[in-house]
């Protein structure tokens, strides 16, 4: 039987874990593939991101702003060591984990609305791909939450603020911002 402090009675961190476990095999198998020396890119990576870039035409794996190859070593340096840190931290209720995930939440919400926005300028897209089944969702679904409830950015950023906020008021006897279990 798990225990009160068990990842299956987490309900949100059961989310954030399952986020973070299939976030890694994504960044390692397409987003980071341009770091890759083409001698050991497996043949399969560069045709999916081929088909990905026909399918949904995102400029950034094609013809990118400047800017963007700071996000993608920012993904590198960052959101990956981070990501497998988060998995045994959840797993086992770690109490950095609200201000570990808050830090990661509001700098992908940041970086993701940059892209947004960008994204939503070029003229080049279709209704479809720009919409909710192409790029706007993708990257919308990023920002707060997808239909497989793999909830992200703006969501993650407000729970673990709320938890921080908890935390804080219990320790210095101040009223809390947010309500308890949000």
């Amino acid at each position: 039987m798990a225990g009160k402090n068990s990842i299956w009675n987490r309900k949100k961190d059961l989310v954030y874990l399952v986020f973070f476990l299939t976030h890694i095999p994504v960044m390692l198998a397409f987003d980071l593939t341009s770091y890759y020396p083409v001698a050991v890119k497996p043949s399969w990576m560069t045709d999916v991101r081929t088909w990905y870039v026909a399918t949904y035409g995102d400029r950034f794996f094609y013809n990118a702003p400047p800017w963007f190859s700071t996000f993608t070593l920012l993904e590198l340096l960052y959101h990956l060591p981070l990501s497998f840190w988060a998995i045994p931290a959840l797993i086992r209720n770690d109490p950095r984990i609200p201000l570990a995930l808050l830090v990661f939440a509001l700098e992908t919400s940041i970086t993701t609305v940059t892209c947004l926005a960008e994204m939503l300028s070029w003229d080049e897209l279709t209704p479809v791909q720009r919409g909710v089944q192409g790029l706007g969702g993708m990257y919308g679904a990023y920002l707060g939450s997808d239909n497989a409830n793999c909830n992200k950015g703006i969501f993650m950023a407000v729970d673990c603020y709320a938890r921080l906020d908890q935390i804080l008021s219990k320790q210095k006897g101040i009223k809390p911002i947010t309500k308890k279990n949000i």
